[in-house]
């Protein structure tokens, strides 16, 4: 295992009939997306695209709205209650690096967006983007495609910065159209909407509104953006995607083969990162993998929120580097001490976690270590220092004859008798996920808050698709980097299907020991099969 080391199709140029390059739609600028504001009609202002969006949220925000039955987005004929399309067909592989705007004008007033175009960035907002600038700043894109809406071409531009690429507008990728929910305050929902609110709150795809199913036509509207964006046939191989947070989640559900059931599983926070490999898989849908989920420009989470609107958190650790890692080689159950990289690794991921009151851990050596540094960083935070618990069922998958050999070697190939099967891995780790959600249940009676899982990569995805009702074919759908962290949270009950992914290989903690977001060497994608 090695987890260590021109669009043409419905693409409108940003200089296009869609407005010019990362300014608001001129079109869209002219009508409410379907609102009709009661009151005196907007006025005009300046050229450029902050202030114009500045000038038309703080007008927006002080009329009322309601819903007109159509908007500028109605004539492409995209809002269905359909089936998602399956994935098309691909001859080279792809890297996906999709990107949420950050914070608005609108998110900060709680105020429902939709597919509505009058928020702006906030100060925070611009300053997340900047951030999201910062960590992409190294990596190569061939591409830039985004949403059309202010508050996504706002945060494309500071992202985009000095690059010269070229750069699409793909109006697929607008935010979940909402109707007459948009314009509302999230306590004016409530009040006015009763128990239609919190049939979105609580089951968001049977949620309708003015007749319409919005996140089953999300869901089909994300399958038609992959239709566009993958069907690029200029060579573009990393391409940078900014858009919103529930088209997000319904671009990252329908590349893995997830229903609308699971919209709000996988979340996309401001500004944060996903990351999609996409390779050719003869005449059928391409392989995916889940790369990491929902990298924030800040910490992926603050220690004093468990117990306030979340019961339990569960934080996998991927262990530190090992010499076999740094040389991309096979572990499997092969048992090395950490590295220097690796022991820097732990330190960072130690630092980032605190309020930690049990710590599990597969037996392998390099895992240990991780965790006990983990363990020992609490005390000098002025913490108890948790005990640190082996759990010998985490173990990683025993790979026979291929442990030691290089992970490229593996590709294609039969591991060979001896070898731990997948169904034993599966069967395994819904052993220790059991194991695990038992000690975060004991945390509602005040037992352990945060619970750290110190582990491998296999075992990590194989949980993650116990988490979320998955089968064991979904195991191939998820990596974790050496000091990568992944984080499930439980912000209802604390049962083994009722975890929300709050991300899934965060490694921003790491700086300048973390493996880059985009890949160099796009023929090779490795995850817990070896590479392919």
């Amino acid at each position: 295992m090695l987890s260590c080391s021109k669009l043409k199709v419905s693409v409108h140029r940003s200089t296009d009939r869609l407005g010019t390059q990362f300014g608001r739609p001129s079109a869209l600028r002219q009508r409410s997306m379907g609102l009709e504001r009661l009151g005196p009609p907007r006025s005009k202002c300046a050229a450029s695209p902050t202030a114009m969006a500045a000038a038309t949220a703080q007008e927006a925000t002080e009329q009322d709205f309601t819903w007109k039955g159509s908007d500028d987005f109605t004539h492409l004929d995209d809002r269905k209650d359909a089936t998602p399309l399956p994935l098309p067909k691909l001859t080279e592989s792809k890297r996906i690096v999709l990107v949420r705007h950050g914070q608005s004008t609108w998110n900060a007033e709680g105020r429902i967006q939709g597919s509505t175009d009058f928020a702006e960035l906030t100060d925070k907002g611009r300053a997340q983007a900047e951030t999201t600038r910062i960590t992409l700043v190294d990596d190569k894109f061939d591409l830039l495609v985004h949403s059309p809406l202010a508050r996504a071409a706002q945060t494309a531009e500071i992202i985009w910065g000095n690059r010269k690429g070229p750069t699409n507008v793909l109006p697929s990728l607008r935010e979940i159209d909402l109707y007459s929910f948009q314009g509302l305050l999230k306590h004016h929902g409530k009040e006015q909407y009763g128990e239609q609110f919190k049939m979105w709150q609580r089951q968001a795809a049977e949620f309708e509104i003015d007749g319409r199913p919005p996140v089953r036509e999300l869901w089909f509207r994300a399958s038609l953006a992959w239709q566009q964006v993958l069907a690029d046939k200029s060579g573009h191989r990393n391409i940078l995607v900014v858009a919103h947070n529930a088209v997000n989640q319904a671009l990252v559900a329908t590349a893995i083969g997830l229903p609308p059931t699971y919209f709000r599983r996988l979340l996309q926070n401001n500004a944060a990162t996903t990351v999609l490999d996409f390779q050719p898989n003869g005449d059928g849908p391409p392989r995916v993998n889940l790369d990491r989920l929902n990298q924030t420009p800040g910490p992926p989470f603050m220690p004093d929120e468990v117990g306030v609107g979340v019961k339990a958190r569960i934080i996998f650790v991927q262990h530190g580097a090992t010499m076999s890692s740094e040389d991309s080689l096979l572990m499997g159950t092969k048992d090395e001490e950490l590295t220097t990289l690796g022991d820097m690794q732990a330190s960072k991921v130690a630092e980032l976690i605190m309020d930690v009151k049990t710590v599990l851990t597969s037996p392998l050596r390099r895992a240990q270590a991780t965790a006990q540094t983990v363990s020992k960083l609490q005390s000098l935070a002025g913490s108890p220092q948790p005990k640190v618990q082996v759990m010998e069922e985490l173990t990683n998958r025993y790979l026979g004859g291929w442990e030691g050999r290089h992970a490229l070697e593996a590709r294609g190939q039969e591991l060979g008798d001896g070898a731990e099967t997948l169904d034993q891995v599966w069967q395994r780790a819904q052993s220790c996920w059991q194991h695990i959600i038992q000690a975060a249940q004991s945390g509602e009676t005040g037992g352990p808050k945060n619970v750290v899982v110190v582990g491998h990569s296999v075992m990590t995805a194989a949980m993650l698709g116990h988490c979320l009702g998955l089968g064991q074919e979904s195991m191939s759908l998820f990596k974790t980097d050496c000091g990568g962290i992944t984080v499930v949270d439980f912000p209802r009950e604390v049962t083994p299907a009722g975890g929300v992914v709050q991300c899934i290989n965060y490694t921003a903690h790491l700086g300048r020991w973390s493996v880059p977001i985009t890949n160099d060497n796009m023929d090779s994608v490795c995850g817990i099969e070896g590479c392919f």
